[in-house]
């Protein structure tokens, strides 16, 4: 999207790591559907690479994603939850030309194929309970949801739902956050790397701020329900359930179910990006199956 190989950029990085560091190569990464994300690999410094995360320069919803991230990574640094270190921010793209943050490289990976599912569903739910622990800032509210339910689009494609209604009309009920926490905001396993079979990282916190819990649970769990199905999807919020010894609002996991729409199937393949097979196809049933269960646990 975004090509950091530009002298403004270089200037900038060497300006904050030292004017003796040598960028050796810029390695595009892969994910992120609204920003380009690099690995700049160094000669010369203290580390082998960084990361920069760049966006367009065409909104003030990509400064306020910079501003988000590198508060995050701020406040969450040494406190256990394996956020990247901020080393430098340009919000407004006053230095580089564009937003962008530039933090240190975690080591690990994304892992869509787990060969223990059970000990995966529950690391990722054991770090999302981390997260909500973590003290709030009020000032930092998370971004706002995008989904429009009076969208006409979308009001057409919950019509097709079984118990399309009741699942409207639960989600509308998530007026008012239950339980507050520092939230994510987009938590789900595409910003999750992992080492040795074990969770080490939580990237992309652009969304990140105080919101109800059962945000950051819903779209994980849609996400799940998305690639995997809802029996994960279900177990997870189990999980997150016991550690926390809470109940996630059935109405704001369907708030959050109901992000979904016949867009995902075209854009999930791209975050897999060949790592597991996709059935595309079957994402709207594997969804529909987890409003169903919800509405019945709802009562």
């Amino acid at each position: 999207m975004t090509s950091p190989d530009d002298e403004r950029v270089l200037s900038w990085i060497r300006d904050v790591l030292g004017r003796d560091v040598r960028i050796a190569a810029t390695v595009p990464l892969p994910g992120g559907l609204s920003e380009a994300m690099f690995r700049v690999e160094l000669t010369g410094a203290d580390v082998a690479a960084v990361v920069l995360r760049r966006w367009p320069n065409d909104g003030d919803w990509q400064r306020d994603s910079v501003r988000r991230e590198a508060t995050a990574l701020s406040l969450l640094g040494g406190r256990g939850v394996g956020t990247p270190e901020l080393i430098a921010t340009d919000p407004a793209g006053e230095w580089t030309g564009r937003p962008a943050n530039l933090m240190t490289h975690l080591p690990g990976a994304g892992q869509l194929r787990p060969a223990d599912i059970a000990q995966w569903t529950g690391e990722v739910a054991a770090r999302l309970a981390l997260i909500h622990d973590q003290p709030r800032d009020p000032r930092q509210q998370a971004s706002p949801k995008w989904v429009d339910l009076d969208d006409p689009d979308r009001r057409a494609w919950l019509a097709d739902l079984p118990y399309g209604d009741e699942a409207l009309s639960l989600a509308r009920a998530a007026a008012a956050p239950v339980r507050e926490v520092f939230g994510h905001g987009d938590y789900q396993h595409f910003n999750l790397l992992w080492s040795r079979g074990r969770l080490t990282g939580v990237v992309d916190w652009t969304m990140s701020g105080v919101a109800e819990a059962g945000r950051d649970v819903g779209h994980c769990a849609l996400n799940l329900a998305v690639l995997y199905g809802p029996d994960r999807a279900g177990r997870f919020v189990a999980h997150y359930e016991a550690i926390t010894g809470t109940r996630v609002d059935p109405g704001w996991l369907m708030s959050e179910l109901l992000d979904f729409s016949p867009a995902w199937p075209e854009f999930i393949p791209r975050q897999v990006g060949g790592r597991v097979p996709v059935d595309q196809a079957g994402m709207r049933g594997r969804v529909e199956e987890l409003i169903v269960e919800v509405l019945r646990s709802a009562g």
